[in-house]
């Protein structure tokens, strides 16, 4: 049968829930992330240094400190700054995505917010990450 394949069933499943309204079946959003000791790869996408000695209390402390100035102005330039994911180079932007393309916590970090909103710290195994929803 066709639903035998997981990735079809998940893909029914996600558009019975897109159907019902619950979350979009798409949304876009830009992040910081900051990676730590623990994240699944602890290297910076942007300076291709080791994370291995950033301890989570630590990028805590610094997310929060960049979420008291950040706006959804000048969130890209904070992201090119300091964001160790790849996306740095487009100011975070992560483009368009649906649910099962993105850890989970992320993309129900990024469900919680309204367009234009800017997280809280979003804990994943990448790391802790600001999210901006943009779509």
């Amino acid at each position: 049968s066709i639903l035998a394949s997981p990735l079809v069933a998940a893909r029914v499943r996600c558009a019975s829930a897109s159907d019902r309204g619950t979350m979009p079946a798409k949304v876009r959003c830009s992040h910081l992330l900051i990676k730590t000791c623990n994240s699944r790869n602890p290297v910076s996408r942007r300076t291709g240094q080791s994370t291995s000695n950033v301890t989570e209390e630590a990028a805590l402390k610094e997310l929060e400190v960049i979420r008291q100035s950040l706006t959804p102005e000048n969130f890209a330039e904070y992201a090119e700054k300091r964001s160790d994911c790849g996306s740095f180079k487009q100011g975070g932007d992560l483009g368009e995505f649906g649910e099962g393309e993105m850890m989970q916590e992320f993309w129900v970090g990024t469900n919680a917010l309204k367009v234009g909103e800017i997280s809280g710290p979003v804990k994943t195994d990448s790391g802790i990450h600001l999210i901006y929803r943009t779509m």
